[in-house]
């Protein structure tokens, strides 16, 4: 029993090396921005006579004497005015555009009349712009740059869930540390990034996508109160309504007209009540697609709205200060708030001032030129500073040839300045210090990501050595071998130096040049491994090499290329955009290998002399030809679940379909929903009738009571959220939804609880007294005496036999226990799963279990003992390791970081479960890979289903030879069964998967190969994910296709390797089930 405790911890180490592997090479690849900690500061200038630092010819006269002197550019200006930002979350720009003539306008079409108004009667006042923001667009990553000035990193999106406090200097510091009081309302986000910053904050959870009006009530609760008070200058406000309709609703839903208009009604009553030295800022941090998603790097999710207006002050226009007056980057509105404000541009800052949205308020002693000419000089300044002082401390990052460009322009503009004295030279200077400011963002922008060229090796290298020598050692030993291979007291050495080498690495990393702790703990764990990994090969060398020697030259050739085809989908940016229709042709060709191989031994076996049209209607042949047909046919449907790509142009999903009156974005409706219920309600029923004929459920055990009511119970939760939740009555309570969702995670958590302590899903029927008659009411008691006392006078073997106890559900023991679990596994992930999802899931198990009784009567039909019968065949664990990953495709996802599907973190969350970002990343990865986890979960079926099916249906699994074998044979049909199991594998199969612990040994083993396999195939898929993208580190799609591939194929490592672990731990804790229950009869059958 020691040894199944030792193979875990030899997986645990192996997904250890594995994953640190692929975290390191993150590390490298997916390199954050260094953020820099210094600041902006600046002497304020006053235009009150009383202050010290007050606005005066002199001092003007001082400031343009030399304007590249510390003591100019050290200035900032009086402020100009107050300022109120309605930050409007997923505002698109072309919800804020009017159409003129529109007789049938879209829902979110001419909704914002407000804006539109106040543009027509005050053109000078108003300005409507498109708001460009930088991928990623998720709201976190859009704040950042909202505030900052900077750009966004790609693998920030990954903190989406968890708002770390920003340290980087920012806006928000800036007005504080100005002594100007701010006040909040909305998003929590803010006060996350910014904790204790404002006078006053409203801040409320901003996660809930279901939820589309408690934020915006709560903001329109108190904003009214806030626009009358006079103790802040500056009030930020975010909606968060239109964003949550974006992604349940769609923009071309009603609900989505309404949320439109509610924000135009609170733009109005602002404009209402804002006073003349205040400035109004409505904007959007991203837009949204036609799905009402974002994420990526589209235009629909790139292009978001800003409105500006004024009610005095006429704003600069674009003939003043030469600034674009259509468009407006988001890292631009940092130095033109810090301007408005009169406030330092915070220092990374790399964006340039608007002056189309700052208001012309005189400043004393300063011409409009001289403003104009005095800002954007220093704006100038502190972009060069932040940018040569980064690259000075990263010179390897820049190109010499460029910063030495960069460096001439700017030293000939510093020439130039002290030379402005009309609008034409100001204009000319203007145009040629944009576009500088611009080459510098330019060159930030490619190359902004330094990849680490060392982590990224050593990433490639210690996921690699892993995978090649546990393949080695473990896929070419036998499964009885592995007992002398892994001690455990040898294992538990491998800890020790493991956990001695991480503290090693952790206190002297900086000795080794690394730059994190997490780094020098990587590398000399791992090298460490290696070499161990290393010297077990060689001292096993002999038997593997041996192992080696018996395998077929070229076996398992189609395999191995399917495989190959898998693994090469990452190296081109065609091959992953159609990579659910790849893994679709896979899918079936291995189903059809597996196919044809029976097919060709029924054919040698069913009809030897000679083919008859009547018995091949009765052959297990048809059967198998039709079941492979039902998967294939169910593989096709699958297609009509698949998202789409922006790169696919002319596909059409269910999520971008839309119809007349309705929405655009639910992903099914009516019929769809029904249809999912349904399916869901036939796989519960199918599956307890299956543990019913198994014996499983008779009986009052744990388990089985759980088997017998829970999947009822929670299949008609799941049916029941499914309709409530994606149903148009708006009275139903979220509360009640919620609680269908509880309580399927309840079950689950039930069902861990249960198997943890009693798994079983058998009865133990007491053995009868050989004195008991058993009589029916229409027999004669008499001859049934007599016949009792003849059997018992002649010992008849049957009564002998009535003295063992009979035990229900024992030729199904193992895979009874992992088919339950797999049941309240699988409601858990249709809870989460949009309802069309759902059925690709359902799809999906059903093509498992045709692999698996496909797979199981080849198994047997081919085994020649134990060990070869209970170890899966090669193309069968491909086939299942292919659709452990179509059905993330299956299930409606996309490695695509705009289709993440954040609805998961909500479900059954509105109270219960409170606002943990950990349940919220659970949730999400949860349905983002259910298929990996799922299948990994189940995988240990391939190894049991041959025994149940066996014992089942030996009329399916056998051949027609047995058959006749089994009818001319003599003795009763038990006997002859066990007699054809003895002649075809070598050992009794009529036990079903009571033999698995006869041969405990070789059946644990065994599955910890299977298992490790698994690990070697996502090992092999990471890692060719890994080599794609530094291969293509350069490539013109690689943050668009290569990149989000290799995070989502990460993601689907650190869950996959920990499922296949789940899925042996469970075995392990059925088999000690078994023991304890086999001691048990025995004990009781000796007293």
């Amino acid at each position: 029993m020691n040894m199944n405790f030792t193979y875990i911890f030899v997986l645990i180490w192996l997904a250890y090396l594995i994953c640190s592997g692929v975290l390191l090479f993150s590390r490298g690849f997916l390199l954050a921005r260094v953020s820099k900690t210094e600041t902006s500061s600046c002497r304020r200038l006053s235009i009150n006579p009383n202050d010290e630092l007050r606005l005066t010819p002199e001092v003007v006269n001082e400031i343009f004497k030399d304007v590249n002197a510390s003591a100019a550019s050290n200035l900032c200006l009086p402020q100009k005015s107050k300022v109120i930002i309605l930050v409007i979350d997923a505002l698109k720009y072309e919800f804020g555009v009017y159409k003129e003539n529109s007789t049938e306008s879209l829902p979110y079409e001419n909704k914002l009349l407000a804006m539109h108004e106040l543009i027509q009667q005050s053109p000078e006042h108003a300005r409507l712009m498109r708001f460009k923001a930088d991928p990623p667009t998720t709201t976190l990553q859009r704040l950042k740059g909202l505030t900052t000035g900077s750009l966004p990193t790609f693998i920030d999106i990954g903190s989406n869930f968890a708002s770390p406090e920003i340290n980087e200097d920012n806006v928000i510091d800036q007005i504080v540390k100005s002594g100007l009081p701010a006040v909040f309302l909305g998003d929590s986000t803010w006060t996350d990034l910014y904790p204790r910053r404002f006078k006053r904050a409203y801040a409320y959870p901003s996660f809930d996508i279901f939820d589309l009006d408690s934020v915006d009530n709560q903001i329109k609760q108190h904003l009214p109160k806030e626009l009358a008070s006079n103790d802040w200058e500056v009030l930020i406000a975010h909606f968060l309504g239109v964003d949550h309709c974006g992604h349940k609703h769609g923009p071309m839903h009603d609900e989505m007209a309404r949320k439109l208009s509610e924000m135009n009604q609170v733009i109005s009553s602002v404009v209402a009540s804002m006073d003349n030295e205040t400035t109004l800022l409505v904007m959007g941090d991203h837009g949204m697609t036609a799905t009402g998603d974002h994420g990526g790097d589209t235009d629909d999710e790139t292009n978001a709205l800003l409105f500006a207006y004024t009610k005095q002050h006429k704003f600069f226009s674009k003939s003043d200060s030469g600034s674009d007056n259509e468009m407006l980057q988001q890292i631009d509105l940092v130095p033109t708030l810090a301007t408005i404000l009169g406030v330092p541009i915070p220092y990374s800052n790399l964006g340039l001032i608007n002056f189309n949205i700052v208001p012309a308020v005189p400043v004393p002693h300063l011409s409009k030129l001289q403003t104009l000419l005095l800002h954007a000089w220093q704006n100038a300044q502190q972009v060069y500073r932040y940018f040569f002082n980064y690259a000075m401390e990263n010179k390897r990052t820049f190109n010499v040839e460029q910063m030495d460009k960069l460096e001439t322009e700017f030293i000939l503009l510093t020439h130039r300045v002290q030379t402005i004295y009309n609008e034409v030279a100001f204009e000319s200077f203007k145009r040629d210090l944009d576009t500088h400011l611009r080459d510098i963002l330019n060159v930030c922008r490619e190359l902004w990501v330094k990849f680490e060229p060392t982590q990224m090796s050593q990433g490639l290298l210690f996921s690699f050595l892993p995978i090649f020598f546990a393949f080695l050692l473990i896929n070419n030993s036998s499964a009885s071998d592995y007992a002398n291979i892994f001690k455990p007291k040898e294992v538990f050495y491998i800890y020790l130096m493991n956990i001695a080498a991480g503290v090693f690495g952790y206190r002297y990393f900086k000795s080794f040049s690394f730059k994190t702790e997490e780094h020098g703990v990587i590398f000399f764990t791992s090298v460490l491994s290696a070499v161990l990994l290393i010297f077990y090969t060689l001292r096993h060398w002999n038997n593997i090499a041996n192992n080696w020697a018996n395998e077929k030259r070229f076996g398992h050739l189609p395999t191995r290329l399917l495989l190959f085809a898998t693994m090469a989908v990452f190296f081109s940016n065609s091959f992953v955009i159609q990579e659910a229709k790849i893994l679709s042709y896979l899918l079936v060709a291995s189903l059809l290998l597996l196919v044809h191989e029976l097919l060709q031994l029924s054919a040698k076996l069913d009809f030897r002399q000679k083919f008859k049209w009547s018995q091949f209607l009765r052959s297990t042949a048809l059967r198998l030809i039709l079941a492979s047909l039902l998967a294939i046919c169910c593989i096709r449907f699958a297609y009509t679940l698949f998202r789409c790509r922006e790169e696919q142009g002319n596909c059409a999903d269910f999520a971008s379909n839309s119809t007349q009156g309705s929405t655009g974005k639910r992903a099914a409706m009516g019929k769809t929903y029904i249809l999912a219920v349904v399916i869901i309600v036939i796989y519960t029923t199918l599956t307890r009738l299956y543990l019913r004929s198994c014996g499983n459920l008779t009986g009052n055990a744990a388990n089985v009571m759980l088997a017998r009511y829970g999947p009822t119970v929670g299949s008609i939760c799941a049916g029941g959220h499914i309709l409530l939740a994606n149903s148009a009555i708006k009275n139903i309570q979220r509360s009640h939804i919620d609680a269908m969702a509880l309580l399927i995670y309840g079950l689950l958590l039930l069902q861990i609880l249960v198997v943890s302590f009693a798994p079983l899903m058998t009865f133990v029927l007491p053995p009868r007294s050989s004195n008991v008659i058993s009589v029916n009411g229409y027999d004669r008691i008499v001859p049934e005496i007599f016949k009792k006392m003849k059997r018992m006078y002649e010992g008849d073997d049957a009564e002998r036999r009535s003295e063992i106890p009979v035990v229900y559900g024992l030729a199904t023991v193992y895979s009874s226990v992992i088919i339950s679990f797999g049941v309240f596994l699988a409601l858990l992930m249709i809870a989460l799963l949009e309802p069309r999802a759902s059925i690709g899931l359902v799809i999906c198990i059903v093509v498992g279990a045709i692999i698996l009784s496909v797979h199981g009567i080849l198994r047997y039909r081919t085994a020649s003992s134990f060990e070869s019968c209970v170890q899966p065949r090669f193309a069968a664990v491909v086939a299942w390791f292919l659709l452990a990953h179509f059905c993330f495709f299956a299930t409606s996802h996309q490695t695509t970081l705009s289709q993440i599907d954040w609805r998961a973190a909500f479900v059954g969350r509105s109270s219960a479960l409170g606002q943990s970002h950990l349940i919220s990343g659970a949730l999400v990865m949860l349905n983002t890979f259910c298929g990996p986890i799922f299948f990994y979960c189940m995988y240990a079926l391939l190894s049991t289903e041959t025994f149940s099916l066996f014992a089942l249906f030996p009329n399916l699994i056998r051949s027609s030879s047995n058959s006749n074998q089994r009818s001319q044979g003599k003795g009763d049909a038990t006997a002859a069964l066990a007699d054809i199991a003895q002649d075809a594998v070598g050992f009794d199969m009529t036990r079903g998967e009571l033999t698995l612990y006869e041969y405990e040994n070789v059946f644990l083993g065994a599955n910890f190969k299977l298992a490790t396999q698994f690990f070697m195939l996502q090992g092999i898929k990471i890692f060719c994910a890994m080599m794609a993208c530094t291969m293509h580190c350069r490539h013109l799609m690689v943050w668009k296709i290569f990149a989000p591939r290799f995070i989502y194929e990460a993601l689907a490592t650190f869950v996959g390797l920990p499922a296949i672990i789940v899925g042996y731990l469970l075995l392990v804790r059925v088999n000690c089930a078994v023991d304890t229950l086999i001691k048990r009869i025995n004990k009781q059958k000796q007293h």
